[in-house]
């Protein structure tokens, strides 16, 4: 740190992946700061829920392994660091037509990275997890190497752990603009101005806003996560009932849902539905559930559970943000200098968080990673 500037990096936004950046820088004696414009755990934007998947055979493409795989590692360092659980292993269970992304996408990142796991064809899914609706055109992918994460916690957890490692915090405090500079940005908060050698941009839907040059790159949409009564709790418990994803061959109908972790309901999300692709503004929030979401839900869990009640008995929104092949931001743009960018992570992201941390941390000390991350090149939309 030099008498120059406030801080070595300065870290905008507390979310999945900027407190984990944070961490990461603190625990390598770097001077940080961290902003974040509500408080670390927030419901605001794409991190709270209480529960998200890890799964390590990745349907969305072979390169996501090696990182999913570091990811773990680092979990399992927060959680020794923190001395908090964040992550409970259940497997994992993709189910849809031998034709569909769920099981051709994990099982061709398992052959590329020699991953254990099972094909299970309906009769198998009928007999080992009759938790199901399963019809004789479904298939399934097991793998033991899934579980669950718990987000804000997860968050909190890494913000605590970078305070404690000598990071600074000012939460409830709004950022107003991003001056790029390569030696230099600038951070203009409420009513002051910081300056630091770096700046770590993990704005989540805010993204846009704080870095016009970005609006190309990122949508904001709402989504709806329900839970579900089950009549019967005990027989979706961790030990029994993994997390899960299915999905039609077209792709259109898109599922997941978690074990009971309050030993009466069942969380399910739409990922991918009709009717649910409905942008958002992250200033004005994301709308509330309504009486339509209760209804495809409802949809939804006819065709895929047994034996648990269609209507949620709670729902909470969340936003997703974009980007247009739904695949990573992730570092520097020439015309932003002085900066690393971390965006477009909803709909699958937060199981890369502590990653994503590291490589952040990797960019603003050393300008780059060894880690691979060449596909989520913030230039490839040029």
């Amino acid at each position: 740190m030099t008498n120059s500037v406030d801080a070595d990096v300065i870290v905008v936004g507390l979310g999945a992946m900027g407190s984990q950046a944070l961490w990461q820088l603190a625990r390598r004696g770097v001077g940080a700061i961290g902003i974040e414009q509500f408080t670390p755990g927030h419901d605001r934007g794409a991190s709270h829920g209480e529960s998200r998947i890890i799964r390590t055979a990745y349907a969305e493409g072979t390169a996501y392994v090696p990182l999913v795989k570091r990811a773990w590692k680092l979990w399992q360092e927060l959680e020794q660091t923190s001395g908090r659980s964040l992550l409970d292993r259940t497997g994992g269970l993709m189910i849809g037509p031998a034709d569909s992304s769920v099981i051709a996408g994990p099982l061709a990142s398992a052959k590329a990275h020699d991953l254990k796991y099972d094909l299970l064809s309906a009769d198998d899914l009928r007999r080992d997890f009759p938790q199901y609706l399963v019809t004789d055109d479904l298939r399934g992918f097991y793998e033991e190497e899934a579980g669950v994460l718990r987000p804000e916690l997860a968050v909190t957890a890494a913000v605590d752990a970078a305070v404690a490692s000598g990071a600074e915090v000012f939460d409830g405090t709004a950022v107003r603009e991003i001056v790029p500079d390569p030696s230099r940005p600038r951070v203009v908060v409420d009513d002051h101005e910081l300056t630091a050698r770096h700046v770590v941009v993990a704005a989540g839907g805010w993204l846009r806003q704080l870095l016009p040059s970005t609006a190309g790159l990122i949508t904001v949409e709402r989504r709806v996560m329900g839970w579900f009564r089950a009549q019967d709790p005990a027989a979706f418990a961790p030990a029994r009932f993994p997390v899960f994803v299915r999905c039609d061959s077209s792709g259109d109908h898109n599922c997941y849902g978690f074990p009971s972790t309050d030993g009466a309901t069942v969380k399910v999300g739409l990922h991918t539905w009709p009717g649910i692709y409905e942008p958002t503004d992250p200033a004005a929030g994301h709308r509330p559930p309504d009486q339509q979401d209760a209804e495809r839900f409802a949809d939804a869990i006819r065709g895929t559970l047994l034996d648990v009640d269609p209507y949620p008995v709670r729902m909470t929104s969340c936003m997703y943000s974009l980007t247009p092949d739904h695949h990573f931001l992730l570092g520097p743009r020439r015309e932003l200098p002085g900066l690393t960018l971390l965006g477009g992570f909803s709909g699958h992201g937060f199981k890369f968080a502590t990653v994503i941390g590291e490589i952040a941390a990797d960019f603003a000390c050393d300008g780059s990673t060894r880690l691979p991350v060449a596909q989520f090149d913030p230039h490839r939309f040029a």
